[in-house]
């Protein structure tokens, strides 16, 4: 991704961690590549706008992913929104809360075993299990 003069680089450069203001706005431009909150807020973005213009969704999927998509760069945000769901669901007549722990046990084993995967670059591929490929 290129910058542009005039615009904050995140994540800042050392010693450069704060910019003059000057009297109009600023751009601000994420670096996916080198940065896990923007690859995050960029998956965010393509989600919310993938309705709309799917296009410009893909685009950024595809961009943000630099070739390795993986399961997701939002954990957090997968985990608040299953916590809602089953908060909506224990209103309902017919929740199941065994069901829904199971499912919760298996979703933060993926979540977690995704983010092992990360950390472990060195490996050629972790699969959700835990196995090496």
């Amino acid at each position: 991704m290129f910058f542009r003069p005039g615009t904050t680089r995140i994540p800042f450069k050392t010693g450069k961690r704060t910019r003059k203001r000057s009297g109009y706005p600023q751009r601000i431009e994420l670096d996916p590549a080198t940065d896990s909150h923007a690859r995050a807020a960029t998956e965010t973005y393509a989600d919310s706008c993938a309705s709309e213009m799917p296009w410009l969704a893909e685009w950024l999927r595809d961009s943000s992913a630099g070739g390795n998509a993986g399961l997701t760069h939002c954990a957090s945000t997968v985990r608040r929104v299953f916590g809602l769901a089953q908060e909506w669901a224990a209103r309902e007549p017919d929740y199941a809360h065994a069901a829904w722990e199971h499912v919760r046990l298996h979703l933060e084993a993926a979540l977690t075993a995704h983010l092992w995967s990360k950390d472990n670059s060195d490996d050629d591929v972790v699969a959700l299990t835990g196995v090496q490929a």
